[in-house]
C-alpha cells in the first residue's frame, strides 16, 4: 500500500471538542478541552499555509462556553449563564488577530450571518430581532474551496453500493463518502461489541493510500468524520489529533 503525503498533523494533550471552520478563508479554529482540570484552550490553524498559527486562552470564557461560529478573525461564542435555563446566554466576539475580546452580546441568540452582520434575537422572543456589525472581515478566497461528504444511510441504494465496493459482510452505521478528482473518501464503521470503531479510506484508483482506525469505543454514529479544503483531506484521529493528507 503506498503512504499518503501528510501536509501536517498536530497533537494534543487535550481533547478537541469543537473544530469551527471558516470556508471562505480556510483558517480554522480547534476547541481543547481538559475534563479533569476543566481548562479550556483553543487552537489557530491556517490551511492555507499549512501551519499552526498560535494557541490562546479566552478569560471570559467558562467551561458552559463552547465555539458557534468563525469568521476570520472573529471567533464566536456561545456562553451560558446558567447552566439550568438555556436561554440565559450571551454571544462572545472574540479577535483571533489581537488575541482580546471585541464585544459581549447580552442576551443574544446568533441565528445567521449576513456579510458583517450578526443576525440574531433575545433568547425566547424571536419577534424581538438584534443585529451586530462586525469590524473588516479577512476577504475570503476567490473559490468555493471546502467539500463535505455525502451521509448515506443504512438500506438505501448508495449505502448498498458502498458496502459492496467495501466487501464489507457488515455495515452497522451509515457511510460518509466523497470523491476528489481520481480519490475517494469512505468513513465507515465496525461493530466491536456493544461499541462501534470508525475507519477512514482513501483510495487514490485502485490503490489503497491510508485506511486506518481513527475513532475507538463509539456508541454510534457520529457525523463530521472528515472535510477537503482544496487538496486537502482533514480529520480528526482518536479525539486529540488532527491531520491533514494532501491528494
Amino acid at each position: 500500500m503506498a503512504g499518503p503525503s501528510f501536509a501536517f498533523s498536530f497533537a494534543f494533550t487535550s481533547k478537541i471538542w469543537q473544530v469551527v471552520l471558516d470556508a471562505g478563508t480556510g483558517h480554522l479554529v480547534l476547541e481543547l478541552r481538559n475534563e479533569d482540570t476543566q481548562e479550556i484552550k483553543y487552537q489557530l490553524i491556517n490551511l492555507g499555509s499549512l501551519g499552526s498559527e498560535k494557541s490562546f486562552d479566552i478569560p471570559e470564557a467558562d467551561w458552559w462556553t463552547t465555539v458557534l461560529r468563525f469568521y476570520h478573525p472573529y471567533l464566536l461564542l456561545e456562553r451560558y449563564n446558567d447552566p439550568q435555563n438555556p436561554l440565559s446566554k450571551d454571544l462572545l466576539v472574540y479577535d483571533t488577530h489581537s488575541l482580546s475580546l471585541n464585544h459581549v452580546l447580552t442576551d443574544f441568540q446568533f441565528i445567521q450571518q449576513e456579510g458583517a452582520v450578526l443576525i440574531g434575537h433575545v433568547p425566547g422572543d424571536q419577534t424581538n430581532e438584534q443585529r451586530w456589525n462586525l469590524d473588516a472581515l479577512t476577504e475570503a478566497l476567490p473559490e468555493d474551496n471546502v467539500r463535505y461528504p455525502v451521509y448515506y444511510a443504512p438500506g438505501s441504494e448508495h449505502f448498498n453500493l458502498v458496502k459492496e465496493f467495501l466487501e464489507v459482510d457488515e455495515a452497522p452505521q451509515g457511510f460518509e463518502y466523497d470523491e476528489y478528482g481520481e480519490y475517494i473518501i469512505i468513513s465507515y464503521y465496525e461493530r466491536l461489541g456493544t461499541k462501534f470503531d470508525r475507519k477512514l479510506l482513501v483510495m487514490q484508483g485502485d490503490v489503497e493510500l491510508y485506511h486506518e482506525v481513527v475513532d475507538t469505543g463509539l456508541n454510534g454514529y457520529a457525523s463530521g468524520s472528515f472535510f477537503t479544503f482544496k487538496n486537502l483531506l482533514v480529520f480528526i484521529q482518536n479525539g486529540n489529533q488532527i491531520h491533514a493528507i494532501e491528494l
